[in-house]
C-alpha cells in the first residue's frame, strides 16, 4: 500500500504530482480566506473605535487620546497591509492562485478520466469503493497540467473569477485544556468541540468491519430534544465542481479535529493515533514513531513499514474517550 488513496479521490499513477499540487493549493486558498475573513471583522471593529475616539476628543485633544487615536490608525495600517499581502501578493496571493485553479479544473473537465488508472492497493479499501457510501471525488486532472506554468501565464487583471467570502465559524467560547481539543463522540460534544465550520473526521456509516474516516466541516446542527445531529460536508467539490457530499452523523461518528491556533497534545513514541494519510483527506490507524515540532513521524497501518510526516494537528487520538 505505498500510495493509500480515498477511493474516490486518489490521483493517477502519471499525474499524482499534479493532482497533490491543485489539491494543496485548494486547501491554501480556504486557509487565507478564512484568514482574510478574520482579518476583515478586526479591520471593521478598529474602524469603528477611530470614529468614536475622534467624535470622544476633547478641544484640544489630550496626549492620551492623541496616543490611543495613534495607536488604532497603525493597527488599522497593519491589517491592510496584511490584507494584500493575502490577495495580491507572494506566495498567499489568493487572486492569482483562484484563476490557476479555475484553469487546471477546467482543463481536467475537457478530457474524462481514466478510471482503469485509478486502483486502490489495498484490497479492504477496494471494497469499499463498492459497497461503502459514495463520496464526492476532489480536484484532479483528467489531463496533466503543471500549476508552475499556468502561474507563468495567468494574468491577474479582469479574468479573476469572484472570490466568495468564506462561511463565518460560529465557535463557541470554550475554555479547554491544553491539547484537549482532540476527543470525539459525546465528550466532545460536552465539551463543545462540535460547532458550525469546525473540522471534523468523519467515520463512514457503512464502514464497520474497517472503518474509513474523512475529513468533513460541520455545516449545520440539528436538536431533538437532548440529541443533536450533524450536517458534515466533504470540502471536496465534485468532479462537475459542485459543493462535495453532505452526511448526517451522530457525535459518535466524529473526532474533532484542532484549530490551527489551539495546544496540541504530545503523543509518546509507539501511541496508536488516527492521522490524514499525506496528499489526501483520509484518516488511517498510525503507530507514533518520531516526534517533531511541527509533524509527527508516524508508521501506517498495512504500509509496508514506510514513514510519513504528519502535520500535528492532523493526528488525532484514537483511544480518547
Amino acid at each position: 500500500m505505498a500510495a493509500r488513496n480515498r477511493p474516490r479521490a486518489g490521483p493517477m499513477k502519471d499525474d499524482s504530482a499534479d493532482a497533490h499540487e491543485e489539491r494543496n493549493m485548494w486547501n491554501q486558498i480556504v486557509n487565507d480566506l478564512k484568514r482574510l475573513k478574520t482579518i476583515q471583522t478586526r479591520a471593521i471593529e478598529v474602524s469603528k473605535a477611530i470614529v468614536e475616539t475622534e467624535a470622544k476628543m476633547a478641544e484640544p485633544p489630550s496626549l492620551v487620546q492623541i496616543d490611543d487615536l495613534q495607536d488604532l490608525y497603525r493597527e488599522g495600517l497593519k491589517l491592510a497591509e496584511e490584507e494584500q499581502k493575502i490577495l495580491i501578493d507572494e506566495p498567499n496571493d489568493v487572486i492569482k492562485n483562484v484563476g490557476i485553479l479555475t484553469a487546471l479544473r477546467t482543463a481536467s473537465e475537457i478530457e474524462p478520466r481514466n478510471n482503469s488508472q485509478s486502483k486502490s492497493r489495498n484490497p479492504k479499501r477496494q471494497k469499499l469503493d463498492t459497497d461503502g457510501t459514495v463520496d464526492s471525488p476532489g480536484p484532479s486532472p483528467g489531463a496533466p497540467i503543471s500549476a508552475a506554468k499556468v502561474k507563468a501565464t495567468t494574468v491577474r487583471a479582469g479574468s479573476v473569477p469572484i472570490v466568495k467570502e468564506p462561511k463565518e465559524l460560529k465557535e463557541p467560547v470554550v475554555k479547554s485544556e491544553e491539547g484537549s481539543e482532540g476527543v470525539k463522540g459525546p465528550s466532545a460534544e460536552k465539551a463543545g468541540k462540535f460547532f458550525i465550520g469546525a473540522e471534523v473526521a468523519y467515520r463512514l456509516a457503512k464502514a464497520k468491519e474497517d472503518p474509513q474516516w474523512i475529513q468533513c466541516e460541520i455545516i449545520n446542527i440539528h436538536t431533538t430534544g437532548n440529541k443533536k445531529r450533524y450536517e458534515v460536508q466533504d470540502p471536496e467539490p465534485d468532479d462537475n465542481g459542485q459543493p462535495g457530499q453532505i452526511y448526517n452523523a451522530s457525535a459518535a461518528a466524529l473526532i474533532a479535529i484542532p484549530s490551527p491556533e489551539t495546544p496540541l497534545p504530545d503523543y509518546p513514541v509507539g501511541k496508536q493515533v488516527l492521522a490524514r494519510y499525506p496528499e489526501t483527506t483520509t484518516f488511517y490507524r498510525a503507530i507514533v514513531t518520531n516526534v517533531k515540532k511541527d509533524v509527527y513521524r508516524l508508521k501506517f497501518e498495512d504500509d509496508n513499514e514506510n514513514e510519513m510526516e504528519v502535520t500535528r494537528r492532523f493526528v488525532l487520538d484514537l483511544t480518547a474517550k
